[in-house]
């Protein structure tokens, strides 16, 4: 038995959009998604409607907060708004922080390794450009405990990762030169592969 799993292929956005200023919301945003990966993929809403009939196609959606920027939930849901060969394909939501899209990515793994399914969807997606800076800070410092470690503390994230920093050198007694040089060598690793990405938002 062949238990390997192939990812087809893909499409992303462009990060540098703003879809709140273009007036535009997350179905078109799922919309244009949808459709550029199935045609990168060369497959079809005739084809999801097939597998469908055969219950061979689900779907499993990557995100972390919608609550909080869009006040949406039930999110596996939407794509029936993306187009209605969605109408009863399995579709849940997965959330994990920073790593929600990826857990999304092994859950649908998961269930082709099973053998419950030939082909998931896997999308992945956050509509963060819909508060103001200082408001998505707020909102982002939820993936940690907000009770003690987000609320009332301008944006929190940054000093999280400050503190855990410290914490490290600390208790593993780590050269402080050495460890903060490593971390801007992650640094510019990222703003590296950004720029080689036509779509990051900090390709320029």
């Amino acid at each position: 038995m062949d238990n390997k799993v192939y990812v087809l292929g893909g499409a992303q956005t462009d990060f540098e959009r703003n879809w709140s200023k273009e007036g535009k919301n997350v179905i078109a945003l799922l919309k244009e998604i949808v459709s550029d990966a199935l045609q990168e993929v060369k497959l079809n809403y005739e084809d999801i409607k097939r597998l469908n009939l055969q219950n061979r196609v689900s779907c499993f959606v990557g995100n972390f907060i919608a609550e909080e920027y869009i006040q949406q939930g039930h999110l596996g849901a939407l794509l029936t708004e993306v187009n209605p060969a969605f109408y009863g394909v399995p579709s849940a939501r997965y959330e994990a922080a920073c790593a929600s899209s990826s857990v999304a990515l092994d859950a649908a793994i998961t269930k082709i390794n099973a053998g419950e399914y030939d082909l998931a969807i896997v999308v992945g997606w956050e509509l963060m450009k819909t508060v103001d800076s200082r408001t998505c800070g707020d909102i982002l410092g939820r993936a940690a405990f907000y009770e003690t470690e987000g609320r009332d503390i301008d944006f929190p994230f940054p000093k999280l990762f400050g503190k855990l920093a410290d914490k490290t050198i600390e208790r593993y007694r780590l050269d402080e030169t050495q460890y903060m040089n490593a971390l801007a060598k992650i640094s510019e690793i990222n703003y590296s592969n950004a720029k080689r990405n036509p779509n990051a938002q900090t390709r320029k």
